[in-house]
C-alpha cells in the first residue's frame, strides 16, 4: 500500500492524536482526530457544518451528523482529556532538567459574548474589562487551567504556557470549585514536581487556599485584595500567665519599608493572614507612586524565594531579577501568570473560540475543549519534529501557518493515491507516487 512517510505532519499528528486514543470509543475516536485535524487546517471555525462542508467531507465519509452527536452524546471525559494534555507537557520536560523543575499552574476565567439566548448556560455576566459603555455582557463564563513547563532554550531555561482544559460556569458550582475541581484532576500527575499556583485576587480565598492546603508540594503565588487584613508576627512569649498571642499587630502596609524596582516602589514582608490562618506567608507590595500611595497591588506566596527550585541552578528567560532583589522573586514569579491572558487572547482573536454553533452545555464544552488540545499540538510540534525546531517558542499561529499548507497536501497525495488503489495500476506507478509522496518539499 502507498502511503505518506513516516516522518510527515499527518503521520506526527495521528501519533499526538494517539495519546488521547484511551479516552474514546473507535468510532469517537475517529470523529475527534477529523475535527482537530478540520480545526488545524482551517484558518477560521465558523461553525462545525463549516468544517464538514470545507474540509472533512472532502476526505471522510461520515455524516455531518456525526460531528453533532460526537459533541452532544458521544461518551467521553473531558477530565481524562485534561490529564492526557497534562501527561503529553510534562514528558516535553529533558530529564536533566527535571531535578531543578518547578511547575507553575495557572487558573482564571474568561467571558465569551453571545448572542441569542438559546444556549444552555447563557446570562448576563459582569465584565469588568469591558469598554463599551456597560459593565455586563450576555454570554458565557469558561474557568481555565494552563500549565507552564521549563524548558532549555538559549543556553538557559523558558516556560511554554499550555492551555490544559476549559469549564464551562453553569452557576451549579462556583468558579472557585470548577477550578479547584480541574487542579485535583492535574495533581497526581505532579507529585513528582514543586508546582505553584498563580491566580488573582478573585481565587486567592476560599476553597481554592484549602485545595493548597492539600498537597505538599504545591504552593501559592496570588493577588489579594488591597484591604485584606494583615498581622505581624506573634511576639515572643512573655512568661506571663495567659495564652500567648497568635498574632501581631495590625500591618498599615503604607508604613512598610519600600524600595524602587523599575517603574514600582515594592516591599517584602513575612506576615500572617486570615487566609491563611496562623501559617506565615510573605507579601510583596507594589505601588507606583509612593507618595500618592496610588496603583497599589498586594501578591501573597506561600514560599520563600529560596525555596523555588527552578532559580537555584538555572536562569529563566522572561524573569529578569538581580541577585540585590532575589528576595522579591515570588513577585517577578506571578509574571508568568500573564500566559494565561495571552491564551485567551489568542483563542479568541485568532481560533475562533466564540464561533460555536451548538447549544447544549456539553458540546459548548467539549468544543473549546478541542481548541485547547489543537492549539496545545502547535506548541508542542516543533519540540518533536524536526522539520519545525525553527519554530520553539513562537506563535501557535506562525506554526498553524506552516503546518497547514504540508498537512492539507499530505491529505489531498493520500486521497489521490486510496483512489489509484481502487483501480488497477501498474506497478511502477505505484512506486512512482510512493517516491514523490515521500519527498519534504512537494510542489
Amino acid at each position: 500500500m502507498i502511503s505518506i512517510a513516516n516522518n510527515s505532519v499527518k503521520q506526527t499528528l495521528n501519533q499526538y492524536l494517539m495519546h488521547y486514543r484511551p479516552a474514546f470509543k473507535k468510532r469517537s475516536f475517529l470523529v475527534f482526530s477529523w475535527l482537530i485535524t478540520a480545526i488545524i487546517c482551517n484558518e477560521e471555525v465558523r461553525s462545525i457544518k463549516f468544517l464538514y462542508d470545507n474540509f472533512i467531507k472532502k476526505y471522510c465519509s461520515k455524516a455531518l451528523n456525526c460531528f453533532y452527536y460526537f459533541l452532544s452524546y458521544a461518551n467521553f471525559s473531558c477530565d481524562l482529556l485534561l490529564v492526557i494534555t497534562v501527561k503529553i507537557a510534562l514528558s516535553l520536560i529533558p530529564d536533566d532538567l527535571k531535578p531543578y523543575v518547578t511547575i507553575f499552574l495557572s487558573t482564571d476565567d474568561t467571558l465569551q459574548e453571545k448572542f441569542g439566548n438559546k444556549f444552555d448556560c447563557y446570562s448576563k455576566l459582569f465584565d469588568h474589562t469591558s469598554k463599551n459603555g456597560s459593565n455586563y455582557l450576555n454570554g458565557h463564563c469558561f474557568v481555565s487551567l494552563a500549565i507552564n513547563i521549563p524548558l532549555f532554550w538559549n543556553g538557559g531555561t523558558k516556560y511554554l504556557s499550555i492551555p490544559v482544559g476549559y469549564r464551562l460556569y453553569d452557576k451549579l458550582k462556583t468558579k472557585l470549585e470548577i477550578a479547584s475541581s480541574m487542579i485535583d484532576t492535574v495533581m497526581p500527575l505532579l507529585t513528582e514536581y514543586q508546582v505553584i499556583l498563580l491566580c488573582d485576587s478573585w481565587y486567592s480565598k476560599g476553597i481554592i487556599i484549602e485545595t493548597v492546603k492539600k498537597y505538599d508540594n504545591l504552593e501559592l503565588i496570588a493577588a489579594v485584595r488591597c484591604d485584606t487584613v494583615l498581622y505581624d508576627l506573634p511576639p515572643a512569649p512573655t512568661g506571663k500567665r495567659g495564652r500567648p498571642r497568635a498574632y501581631g499587630d495590625k500591618i498599615d502596609i503604607k508604613n512598610l519599608s519600600y524600595e524602587k524596582l523599575g517603574e514600582y516602589y515594592v516591599s517584602n514582608k513575612k506576615v500572617l493572614t486570615n487566609l491563611f490562618e496562623r501559617l506565615p506567608v510573605i507579601i510583596t507590595v507594589t505601588v507606583k507612586d509612593i507618595e500618592c500611595f496610588d496603583s497599589v497591588r498586594v501578591l501573597i506566596s506561600t514560599i520563600a524565594a529560596n525555596d523555588i527550585n527552578i532559580f537555584k541552578e538555572h536562569k529563566v528567560e522572561g524573569i529578569d531579577y538581580e541577585l540585590q532583589h532575589y528576595q522579591h522573586l515570588p513577585y517577578f514569579c506571578y509574571s508568568i501568570r500573564w500566559n494565561i491572558e495571552v491564551i485567551f487572547y489568542q483563542h479568541k482573536f485568532f481560533w475562533s473560540f466564540g464561533n460555536y454553533m451548538v447549544r447544549n452545555q456539553k458540546a459548548i464544552e467539549r468544543y473549546v475543549n478541542l481548541l485547547a488540545i489543537a492549539f496545545a499540538f502547535m506548541q508542542v510540534l516543533p519540540f518533536f519534529h524536526s522539520r519545525f525546531h525553527e519554530y520553539k517558542f513562537q506563535s501557535p499561529q506562525v506554526v498553524k501557518h506552516a503546518v497547514i499548507d504540508q498537512l492539507t497536501q499530505e491529505l489531498i497525495f493520500e486521497s489521490f493515491v486510496k483512489r489509484l488503489e481502487n483501480h488497477k495500476i501498474y506497478f511502477a506507478v505505484k512506486n512512482a507516487v510512493n517516491t514523490f509522496l515521500g519527498l519534504d518539499d512537494v510542489a
